[in-house]
């Protein structure tokens, strides 16, 4: 049962990636999250993502106190290497590099992924057409058809080409989901954003393409933006969230990453949007249970540097209070049943989660 109490407040603060747009009506549909061999994967640009403007809110989002029940554990295959930061170093080249940016990927034309496609085919398409490569892969993770030898190699080959087209300056000419952008005098990340219509965080235009600080920006400079919004389906029997771009056939695969869950399998399911002014950096918290305040800047804090709220949006869902996406201190109670039923991540994780998802943009399914 959620409290009231755990609903944030709402603050005066500037929220940063909130879209003040209207909802507009959304047709779901719930799709389980597939299982993937090999553990936890990430596709993260860099290892710090900025917070030069921290919100200081008074947020009263669930605890995550953990109970007294033994916790389910999830079962692991054996774990994957992960992709982290850049952390300042260069990245590979893949042709000339574009004049002012990053560089470019000129792959063949990329091929329509079809459904009949084959393990070995999509693999053998990674260096001609990593973009078609990267949709195939999606695809053939959606299917759920895969045993788990065959959805290891297609992770590790979907990590590599994350880590080449969307986390990083190279840009693919044949990539609907990033465009060019020429920097323009007076520009910031957030003005650039905002003038074209980015339905992402700021960050990641900063993460995405390699810079230290949004002082970065060179007037003429080539920059890449990521285009359209990305969305987020969590499967409760794997302790997983999977990050897509776009949707429909057309949508990739971006990141994976491990979460912790409600105890007693109390995580709701269904479709979920981000709740209208609920994204939060540094929010202070209140436990519904002890009454005990945990003051923004806390190392203690058990919700972590970010929250994301989440509103239901299908009959059975739309009671629910106080849901939301958090960081936490307790990076053991990932992968269990520790939480008052809120999807909790690692910091690192939920600061690229944050970026990824905003309102009116972005869904989030949540599957048993």
């Amino acid at each position: 049962m959620t409290l009231d109490s755990q609903q944030p407040r709402s603050s005066s603060a500037t929220l940063f990636g909130a879209n003040r747009r209207k909802l507009i009506p959304i047709t779901l549909a719930l799709v389980a999250a597939a299982g993937v061999a090999g553990g936890t994967f990430y596709f993260t640009g860099n290892d710090k993502t900025p917070t030069t403007d921290r919100v200081s809110t008074n947020a009263v989002p669930p605890t995550n106190a953990t109970p007294s029940a033994a916790p389910v554990v999830a079962q692991k295959t054996p774990e994957m290497p992960a992709i982290t930061a850049n952390s300042g170093r260069q990245p590979v080249a893949m042709t000339a590099p574009v004049e002012g940016g990053g560089a470019a990927i000129q792959p063949a034309t990329p091929s329509a992924a079809p459904s009949t496609t084959n393990l070995a085919t999509t693999l053998a398409m990674t260096q001609a057409d990593p973009v078609g490569a990267r949709l195939a892969l999606t695809r053939l993770l959606d299917r759920r058809e895969l045993n788990a030898a065959e959805e290891f190699s297609a992770m590790t080959s979907l990590r590599e080409l994350n880590a080449k087209l969307f986390f990083s300056p190279a840009m693919s000419v044949s990539d609907p989901f990033i465009r060019v952008y020429t920097v323009q005098p007076g520009d910031t990340l957030s003005k650039v954003a905002k003038k074209n219509d980015v339905q992402t965080d700021w960050r990641i235009i900063q993460r995405m393409n390699g810079m230290k600080s949004e002082k970065s920006l060179r007037v003429g400079q080539k920059i890449k933006l990521p285009v359209g919004a990305f969305h987020a389906e969590v499967s409760k029997s794997n302790y997983q969230m999977k990050i897509y771009a776009g949707e429909g056939p057309s949508r990739v695969l971006i990141a994976i990453f491990p979460v912790g869950l409600g105890e007693l399998n109390s995580t709701p399911t269904g479709a979920f949007m981000v709740r209208p002014k609920s994204k939060l950096i540094n929010p202070e918290w209140n436990n519904p249970r002890t009454g005990e305040h945990f003051a923004s800047d806390d190392p203690k804090n058990p919700i972590g540097e970010r929250w994301i709220g989440l509103i239901g949006v299908e009959a059975h869902n739309q009671g629910f209070k106080g849901y939301g996406i958090h960081g936490t201190v307790d990076p053991a109670s990932i992968g269990k049943q520790a939480s008052m039923g809120c999807v909790r991540m690692s910091d690192a994780d939920v600061e690229l989660v944050y970026e990824f998802l905003t309102e009116p943009n972005s869904t989030i399914v949540i599957a048993p």
